[in-house]
């Protein structure tokens, strides 16, 4: 029996009133080859569902353990405080999108005398023996269900679930909603996209060019169709303005990482070489999960998305790969203010110079 739907044991909240969404929560799943995929979701949320993308998923917890010094979380004094007895003897972690559910378990085990909910549209089904009995798992669509959350957390997580939110802005104060005075929300994201050393999208180049990346056309092509469903969502570069324009949040830290996409800088340390081995690992297996989610939802010609899936996985390949560039991960922190929640009055509007090349691969220019 799976441990997902199972009911609430110890201090674990479960008020999360989903049953709108969720009546026959397997038939959300829709398949295309052998690749699964949620229905609610459709495009916002464009990777598997299934158990190939959560092994991935698991995989990619432990580079980011990797990246934060052997945590799971950025600014672990922060995190800890709220956590610890002498800040509520019993405290309750929400992971809002929590895929694979391995960061939930792990924070169980690691903090056993707190209450552990994982929440996501598709959940992985656990033998009950591995998860702790201060977690458990319930269906939530991050854009639909948020209002229904009534119960009070000291930690809300929501990592990697960026592109599937349509509106962050109002996402943040719905955590601020949930969180008590003190609480800590940790936000992580990345930006898939090939960058040169300066954090800047690496330009597309024609078939015949040396520099040509089938990867980057294929991220092209991703964000061609995500953009087309609407506003822009990949926006964590602008996190620190739109957190700090929330009355609800304070001590706001935000940090953010290029990773190598394998080990091919000189002078490389150890530590990088692995964090850079590691990150060339997790593109290789995202790749034919990118591919998958193209198949699913893009409007791309089946013999290209296979053209520049196998080039992806050729320039990945290789050590050191031949697509030598950096992805950026970027993780935030913000504590809940001791004052009453204030509700939004008004959507945050992006800025005028916040331009197409902020959050898609740029079209070869025309002359080119």
């Amino acid at each position: 029996m799976s441990h997902s739907t199972s009911s609430t044991t110890g201090p674990v909240p479960v008020r999360v009133d989903t049953k709108h969404t969720n009546l026959e929560p397997r038939s959300d799943v829709q398949t295309l080859d052998d690749r699964a995929f949620s229905k609610q979701a459709g495009s916002l949320y464009s990777l598997p569902t299934d158990a190939k993308e959560h092994n991935r998923l698991d995989y990619q917890h432990e580079m980011i353990r990797l990246l934060l010094d052997d945590s799971i979380y950025p600014n672990p004094d922060v995190v800890n405080k709220a956590l610890s007895v002498a800040a509520n003897p019993t405290p309750n972690i929400i992971d809002i999108g929590t895929g694979s559910g391995v960061w939930a378990i792990e924070m169980a085990r690691k903090f056993p005398h707190a209450g552990v909910l994982g929440c996501d549209i598709v959940l992985r089904e656990h033998p009950e023996e591995s998860v702790p009995s201060n977690c458990c798992f319930k269906f939530l669509d991050v854009n639909k269900d948020m209002e229904k959350i009534q119960e009070t957390f000291d930690v809300v997580h929501w990592r990697l679930v960026e592109p599937a939110t349509v509106d962050s802005d109002q996402f943040f104060y719905d955590v601020a909603r949930i969180l008590r005075p003190g609480g800590v929300f940790i936000a992580i994201a990345a930006n898939p996209r090939l960058l040169d050393k300066t954090g800047t999208v690496i330009p597309l180049k024609r078939e015949d060019d040396p520099q040509y990346s089938h990867f980057q056309h294929l991220m092209k092509r991703m964000f061609d169709y995500q953009f087309a469903e609407g506003p822009p969502r990949g926006i964590h570069g602008l996190w620190n303005q739109i957190l700090g324009s929330n009355p609800n949040f304070k001590d706001i830290k935000i940090k953010e990482f290029l990773i190598p996409t394998g080990p091919w800088e000189e002078g490389i340390t150890n530590e990088r070489r692995k964090l850079a081995e590691t990150m060339n690992e997790n593109s290789l297996r995202v790749i034919p999960s990118l591919a998958a989610g193209l198949r699913m939802h893009g409007n791309c010609p089946a013999d290209e998305i296979h053209r520049l899936e196998e080039g992806s996985l050729k320039e990945f390949g290789e050590l050191p790969p031949s697509a030598r560039a950096y992805t950026k991960w970027a993780f935030a922190t913000a504590v809940r203010t001791d004052s009453a929640w204030q509700a939004r009055t008004q959507p945050w509007k992006l800025p005028e110079w916040f331009g197409p090349a902020d959050h898609i691969v740029p079209p070869l220019p025309e002359d080119s």
